[in-house]
């Protein structure tokens, strides 16, 4: 498998020393759709998905606007469903 398509999740911790700043200012740039959301992993775990955080860096330093940065975490984001497919060949479950 190709290591760029790892499924490989960073804790807050991790989060916290790719991104130089405090928490408050993380999570706040998570609520404003500039982080992409972490990913819930039990009842009180959660993590952040890398590839995601590593995208989001290289479009934050080519100098995206916030807005456009926002747009390109709503689009990772929205790619999480392709993920079951492309693991299982399966598609993921609908519902709406």
């Amino acid at each position: 498998m190709n290591p760029k398509n790892r499924l490989t999740l960073i804790r807050k911790a991790q989060l916290k020393r790719q991104f130089p700043c405090g928490m408050t200012l993380i999570q706040d740039k998570i609520n404003k759709g500039l982080i992409p959301p972490p990913i819930k992993l039990g009842s009180r775990g959660v993590a952040f998905y890398q590839s995601e955080i590593n995208a989001t860096i290289a479009v934050m330093i080519a100098g995206y606007s916030d807005e456009q940065i926002k747009q390109f975490v709503s689009e990772l984001v929205a790619k999480r469903q392709d993920l079951l497919e492309e693991y299982t060949h399966m598609e993921a479950a609908n519902d709406d």
